[in-house]
């Protein structure tokens, strides 16, 4: 069961009332708890929540546009995803509804996961390597945008650039177009940058091989918080546990989540136009093996490119499930089953 709150007593307040719930009608008995709650920043002397994640970067930016959807996306120019990619519908391309019908039918599946961050790790490694790269250009070079959300497609040199870009159009661009202009080799977002390799819109890869594709097939959504205290930097060594608690919904774990995992996220051959270093993957979120990993930063006007090895991973999954969220019409179903 998820529960969300506004604040720390009604979730401590709202939970404790449902275990005593379920205490008193014999159903469930509590084996776990973990709460997650969005980092906080001071200003003018109060606690504010943010959208940053234990890595510092800002989150929520990117959203999967759902065609007909209620919710007001801002502009990313990629083509809105059917519903039936979430939401088990009768009218699916690639999948029937699972039987019996009545509880699965507007149900959605999705991948629970706790991950944990290890942010110290991450930054040292970016200031093991200043003498071949800034820092916070690798950050941005790792993620595909700097640490307070500007996309290096739209600014590749700053995450300040004159004038600004509107929060709203943060997501508003494309890596490779129809015609095959744009970024195709990585020189301003490198092919292999974690959100690029998340979500490659028009970048020809595995399961879209045209230039400007949608990639709509293997879109997730992804919906998480932190738990653990804000990264203190003159603190490095508190040992205390930071990460992430997510859910990632579809309605095909094999085609969608796992797919972006094995063949995006953990293959160097993601992008078959664009010839990776091999044992490449995911910098931020790969599977790594100091002894093989490596991130290419490629360079322009011919410079040689930047290359950097040596690193493990810097995120470990501590817990996960194959979950199943019924729909309200299968609750009912369910609840008539007595």
């Amino acid at each position: 069961m998820t529960l969300h709150a506004m604040s720390p007593q009604a979730m401590a307040s709202y939970s404790d009332r449902l275990v005593a719930l379920f205490a008193e009608g014999g159903a469930f008995r509590e084996i776990w708890r973990g709460d997650g709650m969005a980092l906080m920043e001071m200003r003018d002397g109060e606690p504010v929540p943010t959208f940053k994640v234990h890595f510092g970067y800002t989150d929520g930016i990117s959203m999967t546009t759902i065609r007909g959807g209620p919710e007001r996306y801002p502009p990313d120019r990629q083509q809105p995803c059917e519903p039936w990619l979430f939401v088990l519908r009768d009218e699916a391309e690639n999948y029937f509804v699972p039987e019996p019908r009545e509880f699965g039918l507007n149900g959605s599946f999705a991948v629970f996961k706790m991950i944990e961050t290890d942010v110290v790790k991450f930054e040292n490694y970016l200031q093991s390597n200043k003498d071949k790269i800034d820092p916070e250009r690798l950050a941005a070079k790792i993620c595909g945008r700097w640490r307070n959300g500007v996309p290096l497609m739209l600014s590749p040199e700053t995450d300040s650039p004159p004038g600004g870009i509107p929060p709203e159009q943060l997501n508003d661009f494309e890596y490779v177009n129809a015609d095959g202009s744009g970024d195709p080799r990585g020189l301003r977002c490198p092919v292999g940058a974690h959100m690029r390799r998340i979500n490659p819109r028009g970048q020809p890869v595995t399961g879209q091989g045209q230039p400007g594709g949608s990639n709509n097939t293997h879109r997730l959504i992804r919906r998480g918080l932190p738990y653990g205290p804000a990264y203190d930097p003159s603190q490095p060594y508190d040992g205390i546990e930071r990460g992430l608690l997510g859910y990632f919904i579809n309605s095909s774990i094999e085609n969608q989540y796992e797919f972006v995992l094995g063949n995006w996220v953990n293959d160097s051959e993601f992008a078959g136009a664009v010839r990776l270093a091999p044992k490449s993957k995911d910098p931020l979120i790969g599977t790594q093996d100091p002894a093989e990993s490596i991130f290419v930063i490629p360079q322009a006007e011919g410079a040689p490119p930047i290359k950097l090895t040596g690193f493990s991973s810097f995120v470990a999954t501590k817990a996960a499930a194959y979950c199943f969220l019924p729909s309200v019409t299968a609750i009912k179903f369910i609840a008539g089953l007595g």
